[in-house]
């Protein structure tokens, strides 16, 4: 969602009003380690695919990421959620199911992907798994 929003990839919009809820207080947003460390390196190749170059680069990237860490609660995996994620045989994706556990581990009652047919499979009893459209339509449209 957040590298969607940083890319442009069509949910911008809907990304854009869950920030906005979140920086009101509103809602939280948690990330996972491991996502803030793929951000890191997808921001990068994307500013220097679009021209930037350093030092700007390095500042701007880290205003975005400085950004992502004052707006959301970084959320590490102990062991044991590592090897649940590694071995749910539920999941083809084996980061989507890091990113699951991540989710459990931090008690979210919703998950937020654009790639929500690698979460079908999931036990969405537990954790309710939307797009940012969908999340916003359910949760934030009436607000």
């Amino acid at each position: 969602m957040i590298l969607d929003y940083l890319t442009a990839h069509g949910n911008e919009k809907a990304t854009k009003k869950i920030f906005e809820s979140i920086d009101s207080g509103e809602n939280m947003g948690f990330i996972s380690t491991g996502s803030f460390y793929t951000i890191i390196y997808l921001a990068e190749r994307f500013l220097k695919d679009n021209g930037m170059k350093n030092p700007k680069r390095l500042v701007c990237l880290r205003e975005i990421l400085t950004s992502i860490i004052d707006s959301l609660e970084i959320v590490e995996l102990s062991r044991e959620s590592l090897l649940i994620g590694t071995n749910d045989i539920q999941f083809k994706d084996l980061e989507d199911s890091c990113q699951f556990q991540a989710a459990k581990a931090s008690s979210c009652p919703c998950l937020i992907t654009t790639n929500k047919k690698d979460f079908l499979q999931s036990n969405s009893a537990t954790i309710e798994v939307l797009t940012p459209k969908e999340f916003v339509k359910k949760h934030l449209s009436e607000k």
